[in-house]
């Protein structure tokens, strides 16, 4: 029987030192979304809580602390600012993907562990196959965390004289390529609604050979790194169901901080002393429980069952629905604490105001799409799918 590994750094400590940080990213929201990217300072600062290295491997020295932890953090750095929690959630990917190639290169490529990466699973580049590799053209929308990654994954088609290689009938092959950040170019295009200090910016690169150690295929070649948390190709999605949740407690939050001293126009009562806004916090403290509590439940029972083995299709299809759940409950929680905000949340200082946007902003992500709702549900009622499950 192989002994328990014990993490380098346990689950409390390493959310305690998420939490001791909380106030800093906080107070520098405003500042991340007028520079339209993480501050170098808060970028620091999420490096040194140990966000990007939670997934690297005990065997490298790193905590390899499991999914739920992971979905923790980052639901709590989303509650003091959507951006760095969606930065934080993107750049801990470092682990995931270099349990996909040879552990020489691995540890070559991602040489810091406390670095972040920045991934674009779309495939919108080209590798070319050339001698030894890969010839790689292509520019990805959408890298998050690009200002202060070191490393970039790369989603790509393999074109072939009869189109892109496949492989099954309508299922191309996604090639990912993991290189240095210095060797594509950012180019500023991040001026959106929402998640705005999140820095999601396109990368390009022209003609970069890209040797073949330095790419995988996520869909069709198996991890190379044993243990439960390399075992799901798709696991490093799970932990998107922290950002809404987080968005929508500190929304909530935002209104109680204000709820004994606020009072309405023409009235000297405060506004917790009146009935829409006892029942609007109580609506929205029952709708958020019941999303976190669905999403926390599938994501442990999926974790216990890779931890002896592989997780069912219906455990997988329920993590699917819960991840979709959060999205939907939380903007309904944001969008009704805006409204109890009153008119102060109209001003684009204010906290309301700016998780308002980041929710429908990270509302527009394919993962929180009801895409796959049907198939989850045909899993649950027992018919066969056949498109595959995002966690599958």
């Amino acid at each position: 029987m192989q002994a328990t590994r014990e993490p380098a750094v346990s689950a409390e400590h390493y959310l305690g030192r998420v939490s001791e940080i909380l106030p800093r990213i906080r107070d520098a929201a405003q500042a991340c979304e007028a520079a339209r990217q993480l501050t170098p300072e808060i970028a620091e600062l999420l490096r040194q809580s140990g966000v990007f290295a939670v997934a690297v491997p005990g065997s490298w020295g790193g905590p390899e602390l499991d999914p739920v932890t992971h979905a923790r953090g980052i639901e709590l750095f989303s509650t003091a600012d959507a951006s760095a929690g969606w930065c934080a959630m993107i750049g801990c990917d470092t682990g995931y993907f270099s349990a996909y190639l040879d552990e020489p290169v691995a540890r070559e490529i991602f040489a810091d562990l406390t670095a972040a990466t920045a991934t674009v699973v779309n495939p919108t580049g080209a590798a070319v196959p050339a001698e030894g590799g890969y010839t790689v053209t292509g520019r990805w929308a959408f890298a998050s965390g690009c200002t202060h990654a070191k490393v970039f994954t790369l989603g790509c088609l393999v074109p072939t004289d009869a189109g892109p290689r496949m492989l099954a009938p309508g299922q191309p092959e996604i090639r990912l390529i993991v290189i240095p950040a210095s060797e594509a170019e950012i180019i500023d295009t991040w001026t959106t609604t929402g998640v705005r200090g999140s820095g999601s910016h396109d990368v390009a690169v022209t003609n970069l050979f890209v040797p073949a150690q330095k790419t995988f295929s996520l869909f069709n070649e198996p991890s190379r790194r044993p243990g439960p948390l390399y075992r799901l190709r798709t696991l490093f999605v799970s932990k998107m169901g922290g950002v809404p949740l987080g968005i929508a407690r500190g929304a909530i939050d935002d209104v109680l901080a204000v709820a004994h001293t606020r009072r309405a126009m023409g009235s000297l009562t405060p506004v917790a002393e009146q009935d829409w806004l006892q029942t609007a916090i109580a609506q929205a403290e029952m709708k958020l429980g019941q999303a976190r509590a669905f999403y926390y439940e599938s994501l442990a029972k999926l974790w216990d069952e890779l931890q002896v083995g592989e997780a069912s299709k219906d455990t997988r299809a329920r993590l699917h629905l819960s991840v979709v759940g959060t999205l939907q409950n939380c903007t309904e929680v944001v969008d009704a604490m805006y409204r109890a905000g009153g008119s102060s949340a109209l001003y684009a200082p204010k906290t309301l105001d700016r998780r308002l946007r980041d929710i429908h902003t990270i509302g527009q992500h394919v993962i929180f799409s009801h895409g796959g709702v049907a198939d989850a549900g045909k899993v649950i009622l027992g018919l066969p799918v056949t498109g595959s499950l995002v966690f599958g």
